[in-house]
């Protein structure tokens, strides 16, 4: 179902092609590229939190702010290029909907083909071309610059596989599909969480605020990054009780046994992550939001498998360095500059391919710092 947006991306990619993408990916997300995301991070949030001074008093929806702010992000960070505001908001709309039509469809008991015209069917190809065609935008247009920037859309521009050829403009669309839908989707939702979180647990919010006070009136810098701990902790223990992607899905390579269970070869397998990240075996009050449980949690070993918001082993997201750097920053300009107050009431998770915290949070500007 993924694959009919993503194609043939990192995360529904298999076998040797997903790992020759991947091997030609990852020197995309290595230190000195983390150093611009940043940078344009630190940028892009501070344009939208002077947009907000004209908003104190009013009512926003916190998770659509959100998404406009990450799909702004990952666009000037991996494609150094500014996506107008209609396209930001063609995104938030085609991909809201065709994660539910796609959780519709792996739920559904009957599996009509994509090919049938059905109203769903005909609405998600028409969503997915409109996708497409800001893609191959940004594609086509890059084509044309005579002094290119090195980004992770020149890399693929530019990568050769071992027998000299390059990829084709539809392997190139399905990965920076698979980076741009990826890369703002989950970011969303474990920001959204995270505030509706703060903001009903005071004594947290209010250690992130002291944490992150000293970037009221200056920046975060890049080697600010590994000294912010309770940002650090409150976004892990945010993931734990909300995990962007709640399930995985893996298919059997070969015959296996689990637990005395016998799994056959091509049998597909959930991974239930949110139940892993509440088990009682594993997390005491595992329903309570305690971030300090992170302070001292060791992130190698067999706990990779016990907290895992970015999945595990070799496919773990290729991303999660770029997530985590930009969901710290996010949190710490919001926390300094922005007093907001909780408006929705009760926040229901709707469990899709994400896990979305129903239409969103809804929050009041109260004031802001800039």
């Amino acid at each position: 179902m993924l694959a009919l947006l993503l194609g043939n991306g990192l995360v529904t990619n298999g076998g040797d092609s997903w790992h020759k993408q991947r091997t030609m990916i990852q020197p995309a997300f290595h230190r000195e590229t983390l150093k611009r995301i940043h940078d344009i991070t630190v940028d892009s949030t501070n344009e939208l939190i002077t947009a907000w001074k004209a908003k104190e008093g009013s009512d926003i929806n916190f998770t659509r702010e959100m998404a406009a702010l990450t799909i702004d992000i990952v666009a000037k960070s991996l494609f150094t290029t500014d996506i107008t505001n209609d396209n930001i908001q063609t995104v938030w709309h085609n991909i809201n909907y065709l994660n539910e039509a796609a959780d519709h469809m792996i739920r559904g008991l009957i599996r009509i083909p994509v090919s049938v015209p059905i109203p769903r069917h005909v609405k998600m190809k028409k969503y997915i071309a409109e996708l497409d065609a800001i893609i191959y935008g940004i594609i086509d247009r890059r084509k044309q610059e005579k002094d290119p920037p090195h980004d992770l859309l020149q890399l693929l521009l530019e990568a050769r596989y071992e027998d000299g050829t390059g990829m084709t403009d539809l392997q190139i669309r399905d990965e920076v599909m698979t980076i741009f839908v990826a890369g703002h989707e989950t970011t969303v939702n474990a920001l959204s969480w995270t505030w509706y979180l703060l903001k009903q647990h005071a004594a947290e919010e209010q250690k992130l605020k002291e944490e992150s006070i000293r970037f009221e009136n200056a920046n975060p810098a890049f080697e600010d990054i590994p000294t912010l701990a309770v940002g650090r902790n409150v976004m892990n223990e945010s993931m734990r009780l909300y995990p962007p992607v709640p399930i995985v899905g893996r298919i059997a390579v070969q015959p296996d046994e689990v637990m005395g269970y016998h799994i056959p070869t091509n049998v597909q397998i959930a991974i239930n992550i949110a139940g892993v990240h509440r088990h009682p075996s594993f997390w005491p009050n595992p329903n309570d939001f305690i971030p300090e449980r992170f302070s001292n949690f060791d992130m190698k070993g067999d706990n990779r498998f016990l907290f895992m918001p970015f999945g595990g082993g070799p496919r773990i997201c290729i991303g999660n360095n770029f997530a985590m750097l930009e969901m710290q920053i996010i949190n710490a300009l919001l926390s300094a500059k922005v007093d907001m107050e909780l408006v929705s009431t009760n926040v229901v998770p709707k469990a899709l391919i994400t896990l979305k915290p129903g239409d969103g949070v809804l929050m009041k500007i109260k004031a802001v710092r800039v």
